[in-house]
């Protein structure tokens, strides 16, 4: 039950999401931020808020996820649904015992609001989904920055100077890539149960040009980044690593064809996403 239970709330997602938070705030200390219980207390919201999302989300999906293989045994509606308001409250309740502002009430009200609307309509639609999911990932992106009391000063795009919103814009794009071949690897499931994502509305070839697209840009928006960023070795190494899977991702999407395929790209982004992590916690 346990095992099942880890596997609901998507354990290794959050582990990730958790990596590059603290990686965030790590970078926020350099700069002379202390310690503040209230930190910890407002990440174990976000945190419980979106195993939230992924309860409910696994609630709404159970015939396209039996249809699709992915269906988690043992675990029923009635499950999803009270570990869903379990994590929903427990979530609330991570912001009442702080001393935070109501701002971050109304933040993570947002978000609910947005998980709930994306695992009733929004996935259903092209690209309407996982523009959500991505978006909801930059915010959490940007949210260790606000505790530094710096205005966003947005110039260039050097990594050093403007990490956070280089972060944010880098993590939305990574995001949407998933995202989209997640849409990819359900294609059969979705079709069934009418689902009108992006690969069943144009067709997996169309989707893969959408994606190229995506890279492209992304890989327009790296190179944008070196040229305006130090040529430390720590950065340099970020970027190495980066433009290898890229590479790699580029392979294995021209020769995908089945589910499987799918879900080898699906766990590249997350090796992806791990080595962007790890790069926080090199001093620079």
């Amino acid at each position: 039950m346990v095992k099942n239970y880890f596997k609901s709330i998507r354990l290794l997602n959050l582990a990730l999401l958790g990596f590059i938070f603290w990686g965030l705030m790590l970078n926020t200390y350099y700069s002379g931020l202390d310690f503040n219980i209230d930190y910890l207390l407002l990440f174990l919201s976000i945190i419980t808020t979106t195993a939230s999302g992924y309860l409910l989300n696994n609630y709404y999906d159970i015939k396209s996820d039996k249809l699709n293989n992915k269906f988690i045994q043992d675990l029923n509606t009635k499950y999803f649904i009270s570990s869903y308001f379990i994590h929903f409250l427990i979530s609330y309740f991570f912001i009442f015992i702080s001393n935070l502002s109501g701002g971050w009430l109304m933040v993570i009200t947002i978000v609910h609001i947005s998980l709930y609307l994306y695992s009733v309509k929004l996935q259903h639609f092209p690209l309407l989904g996982n523009m959500t999911i991505s978006l909801l990932c930059a915010v959490v992106i940007l949210i260790p920055h606000s505790f530094s009391n710096e205005l966003y000063n947005f110039k260039n795009l050097n990594l050093i100077n403007n990490l956070f919103v280089v972060y944010a814009i880098f993590c939305f794009i990574i995001t949407l890539k998933r995202e989209i071949i997640k849409d990819m690897e359900d294609v059969e499931g979705d079709q069934k149960i009418g689902s009108n994502t992006l690969p069943v509305f144009v067709g997996l070839k169309t989707t893969k040009f959408f994606i190229g697209t995506v890279l492209l840009i992304e890989i327009i928006f790296l190179i944008l980044c070196y040229m305006q960023t130090p040529k430390t070795l720590s950065c340099i190494l970020f970027f190495i690593t980066q433009f290898l899977v890229l590479v790699f991702f580029c392979y294995q999407l021209y020769f995908s064809e089945n589910q499987q395929n799918f879900k080898h790209i699906s766990n590249l982004l997350k090796i992806q996403f791990l080595l962007a992590g790890i790069w926080l916690y090199i001093p620079l």
